[in-house]
């Protein structure tokens, strides 16, 4: 039993040298040399925001077995210095078209086998566009757009190809938007009717389609039975529009009287900006050697915009002891909420005046408009008991 004991204690003292010999045994460089763990640690770059990337392509596309189909799929990205690729994942999906990524045009005629016996097929386009890695964007970005390819079997009225323009527009301006149709029974663009229409309300668009003027009608010169034109949007007498989701529609005409399918454009409006205001300009009445809480707000009349403080002057230089934060509204991006303490504890007979510079911006950033404010404060003579 001795021997046992002995041969017992002998191995926990040889397992405890070994441990005492390198505790830190299978640490990495860092730990075992003494370095202490760097709370900087790399952040990696986000990718730009999706304002930043644009798919400028028809959301729609009309169009029949064994005509061409042609239009252009154009990107943009709102920061400088950053190239981007645009391409379409399901080529293979439409046999025999052609995309030109330098140039932006697709081209494909549909046979009847991608139709069948349907009177009409819808086909969806799978467009991508990513942002090449440089020091302006060391991250990609990627923005996708699904187009919608209805495709009829046979002729049978005339067809509003594609409208193609802006998404985004302002009030006060003026757009202009490409349209494309196709028109077997016209001769030539005298021929061709184009004619603006409304489009059914719904819950999340209106129809602006009394702000829209047809400008020309041109036949196609490499194309048969194919014309081209222009309307145009007026923004410039719209200044009652709210910022929201708009809707024109076109419909071609033959010279029989025959009407295409109502090809419907929705488009995104922003109000034109207006100056912003304030809830109060003059402070409560506060008397030497007191001190009052205020409260008030600086909103876009029209609830459009988004408001940035640009500059505000140091009540407590004015006022010692004195402070006032203005901070975005938890519920409403066009509305600061400002709050703090006056201390008249210390201070003259006098008007004091804080001056605030606010900025507002509509949702694209486009447009700007900056107002200057000033909050009074009125200080008069202590009550004498």
């Amino acid at each position: 039993m001795k021997v046992l004991l002995a041969l017992l204690t002998s191995l926990m003292f040889l397992t405890a040298c070994e441990l005492q010999q390198d505790p830190i045994k299978g640490a990495s460089d860092q730990v075992r040399q003494g370095v202490p763990p760097t709370s900087n640690k790399p952040v990696a770059a986000k990718p730009l925001p999706k304002e930043a990337l644009q798919i400028d392509a028809p959301t729609l596309v009309n169009g029949r077995v064994g005509a061409p189909v042609e239009f252009k799929i154009l990107g943009r990205v709102m920061t400088p210095d950053v190239g981007f690729k645009i391409s379409i994942d399901n080529l293979a999906d439409f046999p025999g078209a052609t995309f030109d990524d330098t140039t932006g045009d697709f081209k494909w005629t549909p046979s009847k086998k991608e139709v069948g016996s349907f009177p009409s097929m819808e086909l969806p386009l799978r467009v991508t566009l990513a942002t090449e890695v440089s020091a302006a964007s060391p991250t990609i970005s990627v923005e996708k757009k699904v187009i919608s390819l209805i495709i009829q079997n046979a002729y049978s009225k005339p067809i509003v190809n594609t409208v193609t323009g802006p998404t985004s527009v302002t009030v006060g301006s003026t757009y202009d938007f490409d349209f494309t149709m196709e028109d077997v029974d016209a001769l030539n663009e005298t021929d061709a009717s184009i004619q603006v229409r409304d489009c059914t309300t719904s819950y999340y668009s209106d129809s602006i389609a009394h702000l829209v003027e047809v400008r020309n009608v041109a036949a196609n010169t490499t194309t048969p039975n194919k014309y081209q034109g222009k309307v145009r949007l007026d923004l410039t007498k719209a200044g009652l529009l709210s910022s929201g989701t708009y809707c024109f529609g076109l419909q071609a005409v033959s010279k029989h009287g025959v009407v295409s399918d109502l090809y419907k454009r929705e488009i995104t409006i922003e109000a034109k900006m207006k100056n912003t205001r304030m809830t109060m300009e003059t402070a409560p009445e506060v008397r030497v050697g007191e001190k009052i809480q205020i409260g008030f707000a600086i909103y876009d009349p029209t609830g459009n915009g988004q408001l940035t403080m640009k500059s505000q002057d140091d009540i407590a230089t004015i006022l010692p002891g004195s402070s006032l934060t203005c901070n975005r509204s938890f519920s409403t991006k066009y509305q600061l909420d400002c709050k703090g303490l006056i201390d008249a504890t210390s201070a003259t007979v006098k008007v004091y005046e804080v001056n605030f510079v606010v900025e507002n911006a509509g949702s694209n950033s486009v447009q700007k408009v900056t107002t200057n404010h000033t909050l009074r404060i009125n200080v008069k003579a202590a009550v004498t008991p």
